[in-house]
C-alpha cells in the first residue's frame, strides 16, 4: 500500500507548474529552488520587470505561490509608451524638481532613479528626508533633493569635510563601568580611521567608550580625521603595565601557563571553551594567533584555565577523527565487499496525514514534496550501490515526522535495527538530537542529512549540511591567504555577523553600510582590495558596486558576500559588473546546471520523470550514495573521514568542530567568470 502510495504521489510531483494566460502576462506557479533570478533566465526577462509587477517577491518566493510574468510583446509595448513625446511631455509638466531642490515623486520612481537624477547618493536622500525611512516613497509627495535645500530652523548636518572636523567636547559623560580609574593601567593598539569613521562607530567598533578613546587620544578633542593615526583598547586592564603598545612579557608576568601543541582542526573558538579562556586573552599572550592557528604550534595557555568538563548526560566523544588530506577521492574505487551491511532510511512521508485528496495535499504541503523529492534521489543512490554488487540491505520506514513530533522511537521498538550499520534521518534537528539519545544498538551511526543546526555532540552523530560559520571561515580564511586588504560592509541589522567577527577574526575591519559611499576612498595599490558586503538592501548592493566599478583599471577589486546573495541578482546591477569586480561567495552546492543536464545521474532521472532534478533530489542522491560508498570502505565508517568525496552538487570533507560533533566542512568558493559561468576557486 505505501509503495503504491507513493507512485500515486510522485505522478504529482514532477507535474509542470507553469500555467500559461493569454495576453500581457503569464501566470507562474512557483516550484521548489526558484529565485527571481533563475525565473528571470528562464524566460530572458529583468529581474526588475518581475519584481515591478510582483513587489512583495522582494521579500522572497515561496514554493506553489504564482507570479505574474510580463511577456516580451507586453514590455515592448510598455517602452514605446514611455518614448511617446506627448507623454514625456505631460511627465514633465507634473515631475522634475522646482527651483528650491524640491522634488515631485511619480508612479513607480524608486530612490536610486532619483539618486541618479539628481547625482546624489540614496544615503543623502534619507539624511534629508527623514520620514522616507517609516513611510517609504510616496507618489506626488515632495522630497528634498539638494543639500543646499534648506527649512526654516533647520540644521544641515549632511555635509562631511575631512580636513575641517567638527569640534568634539573634551569632556563626555560616561558612565563608572567607562571610565579609566588609571589610564597607566591599559593595553592598546594603533589603527587608521577610515573615511567617514566618527568616535561613535569606533567606540562600538572596538567595544569601548567614546570617553575611553577620549582619555587615551588627548588630540580627538579637536576632531577626528580620515587618516590619522589613533588608539584603540586592545586587551582591557593588566596591573602594573604602562601605556605603550605592548605584547605581555611571560616571564614577568606572575600568571602561570601550560604549553598547549595545536592539533590538526583546533580552532581557536574550541581551545577558548576547553581551558575556559577568552579569546581575547589567548591572543594577548600569543600575538601570533592573530596571523592565524596552525597544525602544530605550540601556544601559551593560562594555568588559572581550567579544561571545561563534558556534561554528564552527553554522549562521550572520544574517538579520535583522521584529518581529511590531500585531493577529492572516488569512493568507488576503494570498496571492499568482505562484509555484507544494512543501512536504514527514515523518510517522513506521513502517510496517514495525507489523506484521500493527494493533490490538494501536494498543492499546500512543501515538506511533503521535498520528501519525496529527496526519497527518489535516494532510490537513485541505491540502485547504483546495486549496479556495483554491493552485499548492501536497504529498509525504509516513515518515520511519521514533523517539527513538534517524530515516530522514530516507536520504530525501535517495534522493527528489528540489530543488524543496522548506519541510519539516515531523521530530517528536522530536534528529532536527531532525540533519536541520537535512543539509538537502537551501541554500534550504529546516525546521519542527519539536511539539518545545519547545532547537534548535541555525539560519536555516533555525523552532519552532513555545513553550518553557516563554515561557509564564512572558509570565504575570510580564502582572501587571507592571499594577503589582501579585507574589509567586511555590514548591515546595522546584521548582529550575527558582527558577533562572527568579533570572536574569529576580531583583526579584520569591519564597516556598517551607511558608509559605503566613502569605500573607493579605502582603496591601496599593490595589493587585493577585497569587499565583503553582508546586507539585504538592493539600494547598498547597487551603491557598493557603483562605487566600485570603475575603479577596476587603477586598482585590484574583488567584492564577496557569505552567501550567494540576491541582492546582486537585481536587474540594475549589470552581469559584467559582477564579472569585472569578480563578485565570490562560498557555497554548499556548485552551479549544477551542466551537472544536472550531462551526468548519467541526471539523464536517468529525466528519463524516469521527465524533469532535471532539483536540489532536493540531488541531496537526497548525493547523501545516501556518498553513505554507502563509506559503509564499504576498508576503515570504519567515521575513519573515513580522512577522505575527501564530492559527488553531483555536494561535497563530504569531515572534521569534529569544538562542540565535538562530527560534522561536513565541504564548501564550493564560486566566482563570476569572464565566460558568464561561474566557476570554483577550491
Amino acid at each position: 500500500m505505501k509503495k503504491k502510495l507513493f507512485i500515486a504521489l510522485t505522478a504529482f510531483v514532477f507535474t509542470s507548474s507553469v500555467l500559461a494566460q493569454a495576453g500581457s502576462f503569464i501566470q507562474y506557479r512557483v516550484s521548489k529552488g526558484d529565485t527571481v533570478s533563475k525565473i528571470s533566465r528562464d524566460y530572458d526577462i529583468p529581474v526588475g520587470e518581475i519584481l515591478k509587477y510582483n513587489p512583495d517577491a522582494k521579500n522572497g518566493i515561496n514554493e506553489n505561490s504564482f507570479l505574474l510574468i510580463p511577456t516580451k510583446d507586453f514590455l515592448e509595448k510598455e517602452k514605446k509608451k514611455s518614448a511617446n513625446p506627448l507623454l514625456k511631455e505631460d511627465n514633465k509638466a507634473k515631475n522634475t524638481s522646482n527651483t528650491k531642490g524640491v522634488h515631485i515623486v511619480q508612479p513607480k520612481e524608486t530612490l536610486y532613479s532619483i539618486s541618479k537624477k539628481y547625482k546624489v547618493t540614496v544615503d543623502n536622500l534619507y539624511a534629508w528626508n527623514p520620514t522616507l525611512k517609516s513611510t517609504g516613497l510616496l507618489a506626488d509627495s515632495e522630497i528634498i533633493v539638494s543639500a543646499s535645500y534648506k527649512k526654516p530652523s533647520s540644521v544641515d548636518v549632511t555635509s562631511y569635510e575631512q580636513s575641517a572636523p567638527k569640534k568634539i567636547p573634551t569632556t563626555l559623560a560616561s558612565s563608572s563601568a567607562d571610565t579609566i580609574k588609571d589610564i597607566n593601567n591599559i593595553y592598546y593598539r594603533t589603527i587608521e580611521v577610515e573615511p567617514q569613521s566618527t568616535l561613535y562607530s569606533l567606540a562600538i567598533t572596538y567595544n569601548t567608550s567614546i570617553q575611553r578613546l577620549l582619555e587615551l587620544n588627548p588630540d580627538l578633542k579637536d576632531g577626528l580625521k580620515s587618516g590619522q593615526s589613533i588608539k584603540v583598547p586592545a586587551y582591557g586592564f593588566q596591573n602594573k603595565a604602562k601605556v605603550v603598545e605592548v605584547k605581555p612579557d611571560i616571564k614577568e608576568s606572575e600568571t602561570k601557563f601550560i604549553k598547549v601543541v595545536i592539533d590538526p582542526q583546533q580552532t581557536l573558538y574550541g581551545i577558548s571553551r576547553k581551558y575556559d579562556v577568552p579569546i581575547k586573552e589567548l591572543i594577548k599572550f600569543n600575538p601570533q594567533l592573530q596571523d592565524g592557528l596552525k597544525s602544530g604550534m605550540e601556544i601559551l595557555v593560562p594555568s588559572n584555565g581550567k579544561v571545561v568538563e563534558e556534561e554528564k548526560n552527553s554522549p562521550k566523544t572520544n574517538v579520535v577523527l583522521p584529518e581529511a588530506t590531500g585531493g577529492f577521492v572516488d569512493l568507488s574505487d576503494s570498496i571492499t565487499r568482505s562484509e555484507h551491511k544494512e543501512l536504514a532510511l527514515l523518510i517522513p512521508f506521513n502517510i496517514e496525514k495525507v489523506g484521500t485528496d493527494m493533490d490538494a495535499k501536494l498543492a499546500s504541503d512543501n515538506f511533503l514534496n521535498m520528501t519525496l523529492d529527496f526519497y527518489s534521489g535516494a532510490k537513485l543512490a541505491v540502485e547504483y550501490a546495486e549496479s556495483l554488487n554491493l552485499p548492501l540491505t536497504v529498509n525504509v520506514y516513515d518515520s511519521n515526522e514533523s517539527k513538534s513530533s517524530s515516530g522514530v522511537d516507536g520504530l525501535f521498538k517495534s522493527k528489528d535495527f540489530s543488524n543496522t550499520d548506519v541510519i539516515i534521518g531523521p530530517f528536522y534537528q530536534k528529532n536527531v538530537d532525540e533519536t541520537v539519545k535512543n539509538l537502537p544498538n551501541n554500534k550504529v551511526i546516525l546521519v542527519s542529512p539536511l539539518s545545519n543546526e547545532k547537534a548535541t555532540p555525539s560519536d555516533r552523530l555525523v552532519q552532513t549540511m555545513p553550518y553557516s560559520n563554515v561557509l564564512k571561515v572558509q570565504l575570510i580564511e580564502y582572501f587571507k591567504k592571499s594577503g589582501a586588504k579585507i574589509t567586511v560592509i555590514v548591515d546595522d541589522k546584521k548582529q550575527s555577523t558582527k558577533q562572527f567577527m568579533q570572536q574569529y577574526f576580531p583583526e579584520l575591519n569591519v564597516v556598517s553600510t551607511k558608509q559605503i559611499h566613502e569605500i573607493d576612498k579605502t582603496l591601496v595599490k599593490d595589493k587585493k582590495n577585497v569587499f565583503v558586503l553582508d546586507s539585504n538592501s538592493i539600494a547598498s548592493a547597487l551603491q557598493f558596486t557603483d562605487k566600485l566599478k570603475n575603479r577596476t583599471k587603477d586598482y585590484d577589486i574583488q567584492i564577496a558576500s557569505f552567501d550567494k546573495s540576491d541582492v546582486f541578482d537585481y536587474s540594475e546591477i549589470k552581469i559584467q559588473t559582477l564579472i569585472d569586480l569578480k563578485y565570490t561567495f562560498p557555497s554548499v552546492t556548485r552551479d549544477s546546471r551542466e551537472s544536472r543536464s550531462e551526468s548519467l545521474f541526471a539523464q536517468e532521472y529525466k528519463n524516469k520523470y521527465n524533469v532535471y532534478p532539483n536540489r532536493y533530489v540531488t541531496r537526497g542522491f548525493d547523501v545516501t550514495l556518498d553513505v554507502i560508498l563509506r559503509m564499504f570502505q576498508k576503515e570504519d565508517f567515521l575513519q573515513t573521514s580522512s577522505k575527501k568525496s564530492q559527488e553531483i552538487e555536494n561535497r563530504f570533507i569531515y572534521s569534529r568542530n569544538p562542540e565535538g560533533t562530527v560534522r561536513n566542512t565541504g564548501v564550493y568558493l564560486l566566482q563570476y567568470d569572464s565566460d558568464l559561468n561561474v566557476k570554483v576557486l577550491n
